[in-house]
């Protein structure tokens, strides 16, 4: 039997572009590994490292909403009042809720104004204008019966009592997830109002 030679070179021209594609193939998916890898770990280091660094980041709702005042420790919030006369003194904000106390008829408080009393709702040094925030005063209260009382703790009510401002507060605040409250509450009442008055 006749055998024949491979033509010049020693390979066929078929055969050497399928090693070629098969080997370019192989080095793509090699190179492709090693990229997807490199970052992998180089992030899990970057995060390693700025855990054990960085400072505690504050949330997206603190820097838009926060604003920074010095020798204040507890939250600045400027209500709606405060951005319209931004030249009056803005309270620190230690709750957004009303803080319950019981109370002695009789016996006089003296209520926290600036919001940076460690002792809240009370002041913590009463005088006549606060020792850590100058621009504001203790404000006298003397209750009338003894029992628990609401006390305002975000200082935004113009009394000592909460009045419902730190909802107001809240709504200024966060504007979206009131709209779902009141829309989904009155959703709710609708249908319940709807299914007991139906004849």
């Amino acid at each position: 039997a006749q055998v024949q030679c491979p033509p010049v070179g020693g390979i066929p021209t078929w055969l050497d572009q399928a090693v070629a594609e098969a080997m370019a193939g192989l080095l793509t998916r090699s190179f492709t590994r090693q990229a997807l890898r490199q970052p992998a770990l180089g992030a899990r280091a970057f995060s390693a490292g700025w855990a054990q660094k960085a400072p505690p980041r504050k949330s997206s709702f603190d820097a838009e909403h926060e604003i920074s005042l010095p020798g204040r420790k507890n939250p600045v919030y400027p209500s709606p009042w405060n951005k319209w006369f931004p030249y009056e003194p803005i309270p620190s904000t230690p709750t957004l809720l009303p803080i319950r106390v019981q109370c002695t008829a009789k016996e006089i408080y003296h209520f926290c104004t600036c919001g940076e009393s460690t002792t809240q709702p009370w002041c913590e040094a009463p005088g006549a204008k606060c020792g850590k925030v100058p621009e504001f005063a203790p404000r006298f209260y003397s209750p009338q019966h003894d029992g628990m009382k609401l006390m305002c703790g975000c200082k935004k009510a113009p009394d000592s009592f909460c009045n419902g401002t730190c909802a107001i507060l809240y709504a200024d605040l966060h504007p979206l997830v009131t709209c779902g409250i009141t829309f989904w509450g009155c959703f709710a009442f609708g249908m319940f109002s709807t299914w007991m008055m139906h004849p």
